[in-house]
């Protein structure tokens, strides 16, 4: 058995690496950009029109990506953030909740691309994380990622992923990692122990390596703002030969919650059609399903999982509705989270990891 993983893995892990080598090649290229524009003026936008059509008629069917707060609890007290100061019930996913959401998402399982184990709090600190992935690769998901900030990613919990053959479940892990230096990362992972974060993140990547595993992708991000954009080319440079992608991000402004002037704001306000409403179900620990990750006091709800079913919920009235008001650009109908939101547009697609600030 594992003669044949380390073939697999030999193999293999050069193709995975050259993927994302190949993806950014394609993401920073000015020439795959023009190529899109030329070929836009010479299709007819009836085609266009036709896939746009198409591609909401699925997406309204079921939602294609999840994320499942399994703990609202954080170790850091990070200032770009206002989940320290939400006002909601603190606490833990039961696995019975737990266990009704992964159930239905079975039903649909090749429609969907992603899985988030984490909204508003750290994955890691709930107890029966390895339960929940255990659970999830019974049920044949594998598409589940999380983001840590790593100081409580420790060595029995990465040992328990791949005593457990986790790490197909596991697809990849986002290490939120502020800075190079303890004082720069502890100025925005306020409370997080710098050392022990590094340390967690290496050992990930070096477990990984002794269980000749190509899973899961480790994705070290800094979020830049002014307190750490010095240290940008040291972060990157520290990582790269280490981790799968590097992730160096700008910040948003949590749909207006956040007002700093220490946040590099996207050049414009998100004003296009958010991508969350069609293809993106949030989960709060009680079962509340809510219209987006950024709203962390879960002021809009549109659902509970102990009355109805994602499928009846992300079809009912108010979903259609946020929908509709989106379509047709009636931003004064929006709930308020939504109308000064910044938010980057590449952050509305289902796989994280891809998304990065233009360079």
């Amino acid at each position: 058995m594992r003669f044949t993983r380390f073939i697999v893995y030999v193999f293999l892990s050069p193709f995975f690496k050259a993927r994302h080598h190949l993806f950014e090649i394609y993401h920073r290229s000015v020439f795959i950009k023009r190529l899109k524009k030329i070929l836009k003026k010479f299709i007819p936008n009836f085609i266009f029109d036709y896939c746009h059509e198409r591609r909401l008629e699925n997406l309204v069917k079921f939602p294609e990506s999840f994320s499942i707060e399994t703990v609202n609890i954080c170790n850091a007290k990070c200032w770009f953030c206002p989940q320290p100061g939400h006002i909601r019930k603190k606490g833990y996913m039961s696995f019975e909740t737990y266990k009704k959401i992964i159930d239905e998402i079975h039903l649909y399982r090749s429609s969907v691309k992603s899985i988030a184990l984490f909204m508003d709090g750290d994955p890691t600190l709930h107890k029966e994380l390895i339960k929940f992935l255990i659970y999830a690769k019974g049920k044949k998901i594998k598409n589940i990622y999380m983001s840590s900030n790593m100081e409580f990613f420790s060595e029995k919990l990465i040992n328990a992923i791949f005593a457990n053959n986790l790490q197909g479940t596991l697809k990849f892990v986002i290490a939120s990692l502020d800075g190079v230096s303890e004082t720069t990362h502890q100025t925005n992972r306020i409370g997080v122990n710098t050392k022990k974060a590094y340390e967690n993140t290496n050992l990930l990547i070096q477990k990984r390596k002794e269980n000749l595993s190509i899973y899961p992708w480790v994705f070290p991000r800094m979020l830049i703002n002014e307190t750490n954009e010095h240290e940008e080319e040291d972060f990157y440079n520290y990582w790269k030969s280490r981790s799968d992608k590097v992730l160096r991000t700008t910040m948003h402004n949590w749909g207006g919650q956040i007002d700093n002037s220490k946040i590099y704001e996207s050049k414009e306000i998100f004003s296009s059609i958010c991508f969350f409403s069609f293809s993106q179900c949030f989960i709060q620990i009680d079962g509340n399903v809510r219209i987006c990750c950024l709203d962390v006091n879960g002021k809009n709800i549109y659902g509970n999982l102990n009355k109805s079913s994602i499928k009846d919920i992300w079809s009912n009235n108010d979903f259609e509705l946020l929908r509709e008001n989106f379509l047709q650009g009636n931003k004064d109908k929006l709930p308020n989270i939504c109308q000064n939101c910044t938010y980057p547009s590449k952050g509305q697609w289902s796989l994280p990891f891809f998304w990065e600030k233009e360079i």
